[in-house]
């Protein structure tokens, strides 16, 4: 989507981030009804024909009128009454729809997606891959990442989440685009250079108001020093933002790194293909990490997250065992980091010890309290649990910080909506989910609830593509903790029409 910020009522959409907020909250529509109400808004008044509207939200593709049908009612829904007390969205009978509302273009200084905080507002752009070989961005990225990580750990700053400030990779970067986009005062941007066995990165902080350079600093270092030097310069930043006596005295916890720069090297890998749905790649890397520098936590942290994730697929108990394992050694090794108790969370919950994953992940948040991954991991858990609605409270703070989570975040609060009975925005949170079997699962379910027979069929079937054997019984296996919960979905799968 492309286009300029615009606002009307309440409201401000951002065409170019995909983003619609009302009073500074994000609102829930999908990808199809942002484009939609992009088209719309870029022409007040004017009627546009459903085929318009169709090639606006699925270019290059054949949908069902239907498909529009649905898309421009949950538009509605969430949109709410018009000022005046009629529909933002006026239908004209037998051609098309058009937008009733008053547009208007919004200025750099209006919304922001970052909410008012007394704490100064900081965000981490991923470092510059100077290396001249595309196969090392997992570096740069996965060293910007651990920088997010640690000053995270300064209680007195408020850190955007990776996957918002990653969006601003492109070399000519605008600052004053950035401020405005993601609402920061603080942008650190820098480089990665790695030169045989030593790493030189540049790093420098900028006053996203005024575009003022604070501070630079470049570091010549020994590979092996890399887990130092990323805390260092967390510290450094801290201190320019805050004032060296309160980052000095500020209670944190610190990361134990590795030993062996070979294992971290396989651990970024790893974690860039494990964002990406990647897991047949990445879970080696996880593995190769470990056996490289058994006492790397977060290898082994992640290595149970892998595994995890293999579960879904496998359904075999012993890849749970496996997973549980990992994160015990992980959490034997470390227990002052958040991810160790997330990882051992999420193995709990799985495994149906409830009780214990909630205790898991409470420390988890208290040790990394604006971490998204541990967020929306914990809604997990509270869904499995039957408390959908502090799931969605939990998924919708965290969307505060972090405008563009995951993808996997909209699994996780679809099946909040879900359990919740609001199966058509339910539908719009999983459609941003990705492309695994269980999204076109839950797909599926959906719309068997909501009596949309036809594309709930076509949903089976796109999950019978990716996963042959599933089941009822297989899907059945949800770790829910109340079976009337639970029901929820099997009934939807059984509607659906999945095999038994």
């Amino acid at each position: 989507m492309q286009g300029t910020r615009i606002a009307f009522g309440t409201f401000v959409l951002d065409p170019d981030i995909g983003t619609l907020l009302k009073e500074e909250i994000p609102v829930a529509v999908g990808h199809r009804g942002l484009m939609l109400l992009a088209a719309l808004t870029a022409r007040p008044g004017e009627i546009l024909t459903k085929a318009e509207l169709m090639d606006a939200a699925w270019p290059g593709t054949a949908v069902e009128e239907g498909n529009l049908t649905v898309q421009i009612a949950t538009l509605r829904k969430a949109l709410g009454p018009a000022d005046n007390g009629g529909e933002w969205i006026a239908t004209v009978p037998r051609v098309g729809y058009r937008f009733t509302g008053t547009v208007e273009p919004v200025a750099s200084g209006f919304s922001k997606p970052v909410p008012p905080s007394s704490k100064p507002s900081i965000a981490v752009l991923p470092f510059a891959n100077l290396g001249g070989n595309q196969d090392q961005q997992y570096l740069s990225d996965g060293i910007t990442e651990d920088i997010i990580t640690e000053l995270a750990r300064f209680r007195s700053l408020l850190v955007i989440a990776r996957n918002s400030s990653f969006q601003f990779r492109h070399p000519a970067l605008d600052i004053a685009e950035v401020h405005r986009k993601l609402g920061v005062r603080y942008l650190v941007e820098g480089s990665v250079r790695k030169l045989g066995d030593r790493i030189r990165i540049t790093t420098q902080l900028i006053d996203a108001a005024t575009g003022t350079h604070l501070w630079a600093q470049r570091y010549d270092r020994a590979l092996n020093d890399i887990f130092a030097l990323q805390d260092e310069v967390a510290a450094l930043i801290a201190s320019m933002v805050e004032g060296q006596t309160e980052a000095d005295s500020v209670s944190r916890t610190r990361r134990k790194p590795p030993a062996e720069w070979d294992a971290y090297d396989y651990y970024l890998q790893g974690r860039a293909h494990f964002y990406r749905y990647e897991n047949d790649k990445a879970e080696p890397l996880f593995v190769r990490c470990v056996e490289l520098d058994s006492t790397f936590a977060q290898g082994h942290a992640f290595l149970a997250q892998a595994l995890v994730s293999r579960f879904w697929y496998d359904n075999d108990p012993r890849t749970l065992q496996k997973a549980w394992e990992s994160a015990r050694t992980a959490l034997a090794l470390d227990r002052s980091d958040g991810v160790c108790h997330q990882s051992m969370g999420l193995v709990l919950t799985h495994m149906r010890q409830h009780r214990d994953a909630g205790a898991q992940f409470e420390r988890a948040r208290s040790l990394n309290p604006l971490d998204v991954n541990i967020a929306g991991d914990y809604a997990s858990w509270l869904n499995y649990g039957g408390q959908a609605e502090t799931a969605l409270n939990v998924l919708e703070s965290a969307l505060l910080r972090d405008p563009l989570p995951p993808i996997w975040f909209w699994e996780v609060k679809g099946s909040s909506l879900f359990l919740l009975g609001r199966y058509s925005e339910a539908v719009s949170s999983y459609q941003k989910a990705g492309d695994q079997f269980f999204i076109h699962a839950f797909l599926a379910a959906s719309y068997a609830h909501l009596g949309e027979m036809e594309k709930a069929r076509a949903e089976v079937e796109e999950a019978l593509t990716r996963k042959h054997d599933l089941t009822v019984r297989l899907t059945s296996g949800l770790p829910f903790a109340d079976q009337s919960v639970h029901e929820l979905f099997t009934s939807g799968f059984r509607k659906a029409g999945f095999p038994a």
